[in-house]
């Protein structure tokens, strides 16, 4: 089946194939941003665990009787949620009555290879930190 339509000059023109020809322009375009929406939403999860990750490992360091034991307890706790998390506890060991601060970081990677085409390799790390005085 043929289409046509009237141009300006009123004459009818041939206007088959200009849909595919429009897809083609709007498709590579369209997967970009739909990659892109998914490797923000990797990147926001991530975001989220750390953070987690970073209360539950303070929490743990500020109720913790055994203080001596208190980082092996914090790294347990925290590679629960990730074993390819890294972790930081300051002061190590906690001193009672004070503050400990737990710092957990992560690296990302893509998700969809489109992305990681275009952008920089493991382009971010992701921090959570967390404060809770000492019990």
């Amino acid at each position: 089946m043929r289409w046509f339509q009237r141009g300006k000059s009123g004459l009818l023109r041939h206007t088959e194939g200009a849909s595919a020809v429009e897809f083609g322009i709007i498709l590579p375009v369209f997967l970009f941003i739909v990659c892109g929406i998914m490797d923000f939403g990797n990147l926001y999860y991530q975001t989220h665990l750390v953070n987690e990750a970073a209360r539950a490992g303070a929490r743990v360091a500020s109720v913790d009787q055994n203080l001596a034991n208190a980082d092996a307890d914090v790294g347990t706790e925290i590679h629960k949620f990730d074993p390819k998390l890294t972790y930081k506890v300051s002061p190590s060991p906690p001193v009672s009555g004070g503050d400990v601060t737990v710092t957990v970081s992560k690296s990302i990677t893509y998700v969809t290879p489109l992305v990681k085409n275009y952008l920089p390799a493991n382009f971010t790390t992701v921090t959570g930190k967390s404060v809770m005085r000492v019990e």
